[in-house]
């Protein structure tokens, strides 16, 4: 049977089954254009980022104990009780998740008080995450990663005493004393130990580090003894 998780409940839970194969969004390339009078066409910039999109599921559910509001009140309840962005993942895509929002609203079809038939609809980041990018890689210097998808924002973690020097790709991070472990992220642009913010030991050329398409090289030199990369791969 077809489901859908969110917000780490799976909707086989309310009873609720989809009505069909749903379909398959991606994002738009975010393009912004300009015209220039006397010029025919357009300009365009290409920002390099991707718009948010809407993941429709067609649904229906038993209301046969309770009710058919009932069950429908059970299922608002739980998709509008999550704040910001959730996780959903679903069993069409079952090797990655978007992080998604819902804000309703929730209009179900009622069927002699007996089932609901809904659309519900999801806004997601435009990323589909790949689960296979959350499992830590453990790296020998000079080892090469292998990215097939979009470029990816990795998160870091090293061990290490003392001084060191971590370069992935274009990227060169110069670590003054590091004392057992260090957590480097990509995404949020900051280093850190645990709770504590270590951003004031680490010199950063090149900007922070990349997995780009196709193979990245990762090196680490002087006191750093270990690196294991979270590569968060995705795609659209």
């Amino acid at each position: 049977m077809s489901y859908f998780i969110f917000n780490g409940k799976s909707s086989s839970e309310f009873k609720i089954g989809i009505e069909q194969c749903r379909s398959y969004p991606s994002a738009a390339r975010s393009v912004e254009r300009q015209t220039i009078p006397g010029r025919a066409g357009e300009l365009l910039r290409d920002t390099g980022t991707y718009a948010n999109v809407i993941q429709p599921y067609e649904i229906y559910f038993n209301g046969k104990v309770d009710g058919m509001t009932a069950a429908a009140s059970k299922i608002v309840q739980w998709l509008m009780s999550s704040r910001g962005y959730c996780r959903l993942e679903d069993s069409y895509e079952p090797d990655c998740y978007r992080m998604a929002s819902y804000a309703g609203p929730f209009d179900a079809a009622n069927w002699m008080n007996l089932y609901g038939r809904a659309t519900i609809e999801f806004d997601c980041m435009p990323q589909r995450w790949l689960k296979s990018g959350e499992t830590p890689v453990s790296i020998t210097s000079g080892q090469t990663l292998q990215n097939d998808w979009q470029p990816a924002l990795p998160l870091i973690q090293l061990t290490g005493t003392g001084d060191g020097e971590l370069t992935v790709g274009g990227s060169t991070i110069t670590i003054a004393g590091v004392e057992g472990g260090l957590t480097i992220d990509s995404d949020t642009q900051n280093a850190y130990d645990g709770t504590t913010n270590k951003n004031s030991i680490i010199t950063v050329s090149g900007g922070f580090p990349v997995l780009a398409f196709g193979e990245t090289i990762v090196a680490f030199s002087g006191g750093i003894t270990a690196v294991q990369i979270t590569p968060r791969w995705w795609r659209l």
